[in-house]
């Protein structure tokens, strides 16, 4: 009996402290509740350069601030991005992540960059930026758009990088001169400078510009390069313009487009047409203001089964006015008449080339009579015509 009550006791005690082990171990341990982010009155950060020169900073009225991962979320981002110690662009945010204590500044909601230069002011907007202050690189991927005057640019895609000031739109680029009658360049790519407004896009380029009346023009070139600040645009041959409404097209190499006097050149060959009339040469100017083509070589211009040939001439489609000089030769097949002198000036109708005068210069005109037949009568100069009431011009840039 002893034993087996000293054996029951032993066994008893260890039974006993299995429970008591079992109850320690069962015991609730006190939650642990995760660290609570820092809600900080302000945020102020800040870069400089090996020469002790600012390149960014940033600031917040209100920011929240995870110790742990190192991240802040911001409110009303203000800062400004240096360039050489200067400032060079301002910026704002709605609302903005800063992660790893600036190695990455995500910028949500309307964003805006406002470069600070009077003389060649710009803007960029989006409303997701993703900057990497480091690399001085931003990616933006929400509708980014950069206006420079009254020119904008927009694409699905954009990245800027701030050490050579480059804006590279990607994913339907599209520059569009505003204001009335607005002109619409789609494009493939672009590369676009703020500083100094040199613009690069490949192609295709198809631009269009729709009149006040509704007509439409149309234009067609494989690149472009231009600026911006002057809002020339160079167009890569070959170019093609239409206006459809006015039965108007022309062709040629490498054209140049003014969009503040609304005019085109070209120093190469072109071929063009309005209504029945044909225009030839080895380089034109057409400024929208004077309503005026200008053929400087080779100029050839048919009309009626009339052909005017000259070293130059204009033609003047409102009043449809035409001034030749050097060489000038008019022939008339249907009247059986050649005319030549130093300079002509006329008027072309629907039947050819009427010419009424030939200032400082003499005139020669001879019949044309095909072999084997008698004279023919030389047929009556046709009085000039009327001029046509408000007509558009062919090409409106």
């Amino acid at each position: 009996m002893p034993a087996w009550t000293g054996n029951f006791k032993a066994g008893r005690c260890g039974l006993l402290l299995a429970v008591l082990l079992a109850a320690c171990q069962n015991k609730p341990q006190p939650e642990q509740l995760p660290p609570q982010p820092f809600v900080l009155r302000s945020l102020e950060l800040r870069q400089r350069d090996p020469q002790g020169r600012l390149l960014w900073e940033i600031s917040s009225p209100e920011t929240r601030y995870d110790l742990s991962r190192r991240l802040a979320q911001a409110r009303q981002l203000r800062g400004v991005i240096y360039q050489k110690g200067r400032p060079l662009y301002r910026l704002s945010a709605s609302t903005a992540v800063v992660i790893n204590d600036g190695e990455l500044v995500q910028l949500e909601g309307p964003t805006r960059l406002e470069r600070l230069d009077k003389e060649r002011p710009a803007v960029i907007t989006a409303l997701r930026v993703r900057w990497y202050p480091k690399q001085e690189r931003m990616e933006i991927d929400r509708s980014p758009q950069a206006v420079q005057g009254d020119l904008q640019l927009t694409a699905g895609l954009a990245r800027f990088l701030l050490d050579s000031e480059r804006l590279e739109l990607h994913q339907q680029p599209l520059l569009v001169q505003r204001g009335d009658q607005p002109l619409r360049l789609e494009l493939g790519s672009v590369a676009w400078w703020p500083g100094s407004g040199a613009l690069q896009a490949r192609g295709p380029v198809r631009g269009l510009r729709r009149l006040n009346s509704g007509a439409e023009q149309r234009l067609t070139a494989p690149a472009l390069r231009g600026n911006t600040t002057t809002q020339i645009i160079d167009l890569q041959a070959p170019v093609t313009l239409e206006a459809p409404d006015q039965q108007a097209s022309l062709t040629g190499g490498a054209t140049q487009l003014n969009l503040l006097d609304r005019s085109i050149s070209s120093e190469s060959p072109f071929q063009a047409r309005y209504r029945q009339a044909r225009l030839s040469g080895g380089g034109v100017s057409l400024s929208s203001s004077t309503t005026t083509v200008t053929v400087r070589r080779g100029c050839q211009l048919q009309q009626g089964g009339d052909i005017l040939t000259a070293e130059s001439c204009r033609w003047n489609w409102t009043s449809d006015a035409v001034a030749a000089a050097g060489e000038v030769v008019v022939r008339r097949p249907a009247a059986g008449l050649e005319t030549s002198a130093a300079r002509l000036d006329g008027r072309l109708g629907k039947q050819g080339v009427a010419v009424f005068r030939a200032p400082g210069s003499r005139v020669r005109t001879r019949a044309l009579v095909p072999a084997g037949s008698g004279p023919r009568p030389i047929a009556p100069v046709p009085r000039p015509r009327q001029l046509r009431t408000d007509p558009e011009p062919p090409f409106q840039l």
